[in-house]
């Protein structure tokens, strides 16, 4: 199944995932950060998760190697 959602990541702050997901969004990729709003309303207790395709998974993992 290539449209099942599936974690390539996990950041600690919205700077990092804003940033990879603007990356995979660049590059054509859609992801989703899943605990987004969680993350936000409690502050160092929830972690963010870039979701992708499954399709995607391994084309966002390496865009997500390249330097910034």
């Amino acid at each position: 199944m290539n449209d099942k959602l599936v974690k390539i990541a996990t950041y600690f702050n919205q700077f990092d995932v804003d940033l990879a997901k603007f990356k995979l969004e660049e590059n054509g990729i859609y992801c989703f950060i899943k605990n987004e709003h969680v993350a936000q309303l409690q502050f160092g207790l929830a972690n963010f998760e870039l979701m992708v395709f499954q399709k995607d998974k391994e084309a966002a993992l390496i865009i997500l190697e390249q330097p910034v």
